[in-house]
């Protein structure tokens, strides 16, 4: 590696300490009662950063309309990714958003793309229920996707979020921490189970729950 390599990398490094360093001092003067976690940063942070997304037609695939009726977008691809890509397009536009994200079970297939395993786990690594950072792989996979989510929202916008036990408690104080808390959030149950496991040794799961968050325009 040549000198001038060498300078270029050390100055890369003393601007993401730099960054690192801005981000710390942001959290303690805004840290209030709420949820804390280990921020885990995702593998493609870095990489996206300054960069502006691009949608990538696939006409075969096309859905067209025979009248003159609104054609729907399907879009594949990391949530994330198509978030940003909206934000372009449809900031402050949307009426309803559901999403249906990963419930955090230990068994639902929930991976993570933690940067610093990379190398070892490219497409990510299996988030088991025993796992150290369970709830803070989760937390921070939400809380980047659901403020893009929130941008997207007209000022008389609702968004609607199933999830299950292992993290309702989580994303209640995530969407108040965002959303700003109001009276009106409230969390709707679904009897998911009409007959409960008799031989169970705990208490049967027979429900799953709808976070309803009706957005108010605040910033």
């Amino acid at each position: 590696m040549t000198e001038k390599e060498l300078l270029q990398q050390k100055e890369n490094q003393i601007l993401k300490l730099e960054k690192e360093i801005e981000k710390w001092k942001k959290a303690v003067k805004t840290q209030r009662y709420g949820l804390v976690w280990l921020d885990v940063p995702e593998a493609f942070e870095d990489d996206v950063e300054n960069k502006l997304p691009i949608l990538e037609e696939v006409p075969k695939k096309a859905i067209k309309s025979k009248d003159d009726k609104p054609t729907h977008i399907l879009i594949e691809g990391d949530n994330y990714h198509a978030l940003t890509c909206l934000n372009y397009t449809h900031k402050g536009k949307i009426d309803v958003i559901y999403i249906d994200p990963p419930y955090n079970t230990g068994q639902d297939g929930f991976r993570y793309k933690d940067k610093r395993v990379l190398d070892q786990y490219p497409d990510g690594t299996e988030v088991p229920k025993d796992h150290p950072f369970r709830h803070s792989y989760w937390l921070s996979f939400m809380r980047k996707r659901l403020e893009l989510a929130k941008s997207l929202l007209k000022d008389t916008g609702v968004i609607f979020i199933s999830i299950g036990n292992d993290e309702i408690a989580q994303l209640k104080l995530l969407c108040d921490d965002i959303f700003n808390e109001k009276p009106e959030h409230n969390i709707i149950h679904w009897k998911k189970n009409q007959k409960p496991q008799n031989a169970s040794k705990t208490i049967s799961e027979s429900a799953e729950f709808f976070t309803c968050l009706f957005f108010q325009n605040t910033h």
